[in-house]
């Protein structure tokens, strides 16, 4: 005979990724028309994000003579954008996680130099 008691919940807890934040659900695609973001939206991609990221790695020990800190990226890839002229350049951290940044595509293109030259000065 089962004790009531002692029965298991059949709700599941929230997914979570590696780092123990919990997943946030992908946004839906806009039907036909391309998505118009928010103020709100803007704000937190041109200003907060990017100062948020620059003062905790402000934060890091760093000597002076030492380049300064930077985020350790495993793999990066590029996808289309949601706005027309941009693309995405995706970040993926050792953790699991994704950072996406958007650009111009001239900005792109100035990365693919620059990654070409890169890559001709280690050869």
């Amino acid at each position: 005979m089962k004790n009531p008691s002692r029965t298991r919940a059949s709700a599941k807890p929230a997914s979570r990724n590696p780092a123990g934040a919990p997943q946030h659900k992908p946004r839906p695609a806009a039907s036909g028309k391309r998505a118009k973001k928010s103020e709100v939206d803007i704000a937190i991609a041109r200003d907060l994000a990017p100062a948020a990221a620059i003062a905790v790695l402000e934060r890091s020990p760093n000597a002076s003579h030492e380049a300064a800190p930077a985020l350790e990226v495993l793999a990066a890839g590029v996808a289309d954008a949601v706005e027309d002229g941009k693309l995405r350049l995706q970040l993926m951290f050792d953790n699991g996680s994704m950072l996406p940044v958007e650009m111009s595509e001239e900005a792109g293109k100035k990365l693919e130099a620059g990654l070409a030259r890169h890559r001709q000065g280690k050869a």
